[in-house]
């Protein structure tokens, strides 16, 4: 795990991205729908003459199709493949590993779920972006 850890939450979930994978947070609910995209991209963002993807909420663990588009904030990502955008309802905020308890489960997650962790009584699942990206590009 990284030293430090974004967390944000969507749908009631939350989420945590290794620190130097996060380029910024955008505070807006707006994002473009766009006809024919891939299906794991719910639409688009312009962000400093910059076009960077929106990933469609539902491959997200335990969140349902239809949140990006109307989420308050977009985690700016930097991946293998570029950047992208998660959509999130909540920022939290950014945590040093030692501030959380890893948790053990018996549950199958998502592949690219690296691990789980409890802070504040609420637990995060931390997100591998790269093994994300390669799951929605080669299912």
């Amino acid at each position: 795990m990284s030293s430090k850890l974004g967390l944000f939450r969507l749908a009631n979930c939350g989420y945590a991205i290794p620190v130097e994978r996060l380029l910024r947070i955008v505070d807006c609910g707006f994002s473009t729908a766009l006809p024919l995209i891939p299906s794991f991209m719910a639409g688009m963002l312009v962000l400093d003459d910059e076009i960077v993807p929106l990933l469609d909420s539902n491959w997200l663990p335990e969140v349902v199709a239809g949140k990006s588009l109307s989420a308050s904030f977009k985690i700016l990502i930097t991946t293998e493949y570029g950047s992208v955008a998660l959509p999130a309802d909540a920022t939290v905020g950014i945590l040093e590993e030692d501030r959380c308890v890893r948790i053990t489960s018996d549950q199958e997650t998502a592949k690219f779920v690296s691990d789980s962790i409890r802070y504040r009584d609420s637990c995060y699942q931390v997100i591998d972006i790269d093994l994300f990206m390669m799951s929605l590009i080669r299912p």
